[in-house]
């Protein structure tokens, strides 16, 4: 495997790791890695763990590579969680996105997401922006309202605005956000925009995640096959990032990819 760490010099400027299968790879899948909240790790630096590298390292077995980046007010990047947005998520996907295409390293029908928790959020909304992955796994969604809280942002709006809206800022998830967060969430929840999502889509989740996730799955499973768009839908007896089925997770994340870019 061959390790290759860089900041893009446009966008966010995220710190980017790239894993390929050997040096000089050219025109290969990749799976573009899109994490979730987490909470920061002191001085920077993110450890790809559990599922997202099982995945990696079966990627990297079949011959595919696969991306990692630190995405806007995350690790590396230091971004003021002031200006956090799920806007800026998605478009941090799609700057990594063009990264891979403008440097030869791959053509665009072989660009896919690989997506946790509320890191499945960016990959919708990267998708439904530009409709350009080929594929996207989707593990334990986020695409509802029912982000986090009963209610989500909409309702931590609510019960928060005359503070928000004075411009001050409230603690959510362990991010210090202000009002553009929520009024993005607002007008762009993915669930409200998935007649948008193209790609081939796996919804791979697990069972003993919570009650939100699991419907999140349900619904976008059920709205894109009403659109005929090609998608899966695979429940493992895992937790919320099937960190006690990474293998599993690994094994069905690769399958599908290279069954989707065989359909092509």
């Amino acid at each position: 495997m061959v390790k290759k760490f860089f900041k893009l010099n446009y966008g966010d400027k995220n710190f980017c790791r790239l894993y390929l299968p050997y040096k000089n790879a050219k025109n290969i899948p990749v799976i573009i890695y899109c994490h979730g909240w987490t909470t920061p790790i002191i001085g920077g630096g993110r450890i790809i763990s559990g599922a997202p590298k099982a995945v990696r390292d079966l990627a990297i077995k079949n011959g595919m590579a696969f991306i990692s980046f630190d995405q806007f007010g995350e690790y590396r990047t230091w971004g003021d969680n002031r200006y956090f947005t799920h806007e800026r998520w998605g478009e941090g996907v799609k700057n990594v996105y063009d990264y891979i295409v403008n440097s030869g390293l791959s053509k665009s029908n072989l660009i896919g997401c690989f997506g946790i928790s509320s890191g499945t959020t960016a990959a919708f909304r990267m998708e439904q922006k530009y409709q350009q992955l080929a594929f996207n796994v989707s593990v334990a969604t986020a695409i509802s309202n029912n982000i986090i809280n009963v209610g989500g942002p909409r309702q931590f709006y609510l019960d928060n605005k005359q503070l928000l809206d004075s411009g001050g800022l409230v603690k959510y998830c362990g991010k210090k956000i202000s009002k553009l967060f929520f009024e993005d969430d607002d007008k762009n929840l993915c669930i409200e925009h998935m007649e948008k999502v193209k790609c081939p889509t796996l919804f791979l989740q697990g069972g003993l995640d919570n009650d939100r996730r699991k419907q999140d799955a349900i619904d976008g499973f059920n709205m894109l096959k009403a659109q005929n768009v090609y998608v899966e839908y695979c429940l493992i007896e895992g937790g919320h990032c099937l960190e006690q089925k990474a293998d599993i997770c690994a094994e069905k994340t690769i399958e599908f990819i290279k069954k989707v870019l065989a359909m092509q």
